[in-house]
C-alpha cells in the first residue's frame, strides 16, 4: 500500500496546484484499504459552496481514479456523510 500511497500523495500535489488557481483546495489525508482519503474545500465564496464542493469532490475521485486503477475509491472526509454538521454550517 505504501506505493500506492506514494501514487496519490504525487497526483493530489499535481492537482491542488491546478485547484487552488480557481479557488479549490485538496489535501490528502491518506490511504487506507485502497480507498484514498481527502479534504477538499473551496476558498471563494458561492450561494452553494456545498454543492459545489461535493461536486469538485466527485471530480477529483474521478480523476484519482483514472489516474491510479489499483485505487478504489476516494473519500472526501470533511463532507457528507463523514460529517454530522453541515460543511458550510455557520459557526456558532
Amino acid at each position: 500500500m505504501a506505493d500506492l500511497a506514494a501514487q496519490v500523495a504525487e497526483k493530489v500535489a499535481d492537482m491542488a496546484a491546478h485547484l487552488e488557481r480557481t479557488g479549490g483546495h485538496l489535501e490528502m489525508v491518506g490511504v487506507e484499504d485502497g480507498i484514498a482519503q481527502v479534504r477538499v474545500w473551496l476558498t471563494r465564496p458561492g450561494t452553494s459552496r456545498l454543492v459545489a464542493s461535493l461536486q469538485l469532490a466527485s471530480g477529483i475521485e474521478r480523476a484519482l481514479r483514472g489516474a491510479i486503477p489499483e485505487l478504489r475509491g476516494v473519500e472526501a472526509v470533511n463532507l457528507p456523510p463523514h460529517t454530522l454538521v453541515g460543511w458550510d454550517a455557520p459557526a456558532s
